[in-house]
């Protein structure tokens, strides 16, 4: 046998190999097998889903949800109000939650949003700045409005984004995100990637909390299939988001089997992130990061028929076409109100639908823009013509 071989062929000498004897391997009291292609486009998001799903519904109409963490998350709140539920919220719980467009993505800043609504850190030791660069007060009025909101949830979907966070280490609070260069500070400002163990302890702040001063919360956990932006690590952003998604997901496991006593009970685990990456072909759009709004629609769809009661308020198609951003939303409801199983056969032929409708939208565009353009065209001919003849006739007269 030649060193090739023995690179690729690993014999045990048979000297020491016991006989077969009818042996078969233990699989426990609970074995899952990973589905191959086949057996998944057969049994669809509930293969993903097997042993967290509620075995009844937790949302009925009347249950008060909030879905804070990415614009992930909103897909969530944005199904519920269109189609009924939520009807006890006098106002959209982002007032109160997502100020200033201010995403919580972090399990160290959702924590902070916790301690704080519930006076359990200093207000003076906080610097937050937003999505657009705005410089946002911890004010009382502000703390009140987060505490009042978090007691009237019934239903809390936490969603976990990244393990990347800013801090300031003199106070050890984190901040919502890198700072801008008025505000950041090398000596006090610092950038780490959260441990393990430090998410779990972030994860745990939650919990204690909510039993304490929220004991009737449910809270569905998931964990944001939207990568990062970028990095402030030295290596690629493709490489840091597997190690920040992975740091997520082990420790929101671990906490989760910490708790198993509750887990299905009042914390729950919907896989969205899993679904994403495992399920769908070429889930992402263009920029490869958001999630294309077939898929979006497809796991909301899947979400609603397993956490909430049958729906009982039908949407008006076309209710949010006149908004800002409406068209991205209302594709979006429109795939989730479509969805009901399929497999990626169903997507790819959503997708090409999609485009058609696109490049109808930019033909019919293009096409009145091309009016105008000859309307332009014309007059433009006409008055050429004039000045011609007024200046033929201005030469005849001298």
């Amino acid at each position: 046998m030649d060193h090739k071989t023995n690179l690729i062929d690993w014999r045990v000498n048979p000297a020491h190999i016991v006989p077969y004897e009818n042996r078969e391997w233990h699989k426990g009291a609970v074995v899952h097998f990973t589905p191959n292609k086949r057996e998944l486009r057969e049994a669809g998001l509930a293969a993903i889903a097997r042993g967290w799903l509620p075995e009844n519904p937790i949302i009925t109409q009347d249950t008060r949800t909030l879905a804070v963490g990415s614009c992930f998350a909103r897909n969530f709140t944005l199904w519920l109000a269109e189609h009924g539920f939520n009807k006890y919220f006098p106002e959209s719980p982002y007032n109160a939650l997502l100020r200033n467009r201010a995403f919580f993505e972090s399990p160290a800043v959702l924590a902070q949003q916790f301690r704080w609504a519930f006076d359990e850190l200093d207000p003076s030791t906080l610097l937050w700045i937003d999505k657009n660069k705005n410089l946002i007060e911890a004010t009382e009025v502000g703390k009140q409005h987060v505490r009042a909101t978090l007691e009237q949830t019934d239903v809390l979907i936490l969603t976990l984004g990244l393990s990347e966070v800013w801090y300031d280490i003199e106070t050890g609070e984190p901040l919502w995100r890198a700072l801008t260069a008025d505000t950041y500070d090398p000596a006090r400002h610092v950038f780490r990637v959260e441990s393990v163990a430090q998410t779990m302890e972030w994860l745990e702040a939650i919990e204690r909390l909510r039993r304490k001063h929220l004991p009737s919360m449910k809270i569905v956990f998931t964990v944001s299939p939207i990568p990062l932006a970028a990095t402030f690590r030295p290596v690629s952003a493709v490489t840091a988001n597997e190690v920040s998604k992975a740091i997520l997901k082990a420790a929101l496991d671990e906490f989760l089997r910490r708790h198993n006593e509750l887990v299905n009970d009042q914390l729950y685990y919907f896989p969205s992130y899993e679904m994403v990456r495992n399920f769908f072909m070429d889930p992402y759009e263009e920029d490869n990061r958001h999630v294309n709004p077939i898929v979006s629609g497809a796991i909301v769809a899947f979400f609603a028929r397993h956490y909430c009661v049958p729906q009982l308020h039908s949407r008006e198609a076309g209710s949010l076409a006149h908004i800002h951003g409406g068209e991205a939303q209302e594709r979006f409801l429109r795939h989730a109100a479509a969805w009901r199983d399929q497999d990626n056969t169903y997507v790819l032929l959503a997708r090409i639908a999609d485009l058609e409708e696109d490049k109808g939208r930019l033909q019919q565009i293009c096409d009145e823009r091309q009016v105008v353009i000859d309307e332009l065209d014309t007059a433009a001919r006409e008055r050429l013509e004039l000045i011609n003849r007024l200046d033929a006739q201005l030469k005849a007269m001298r």
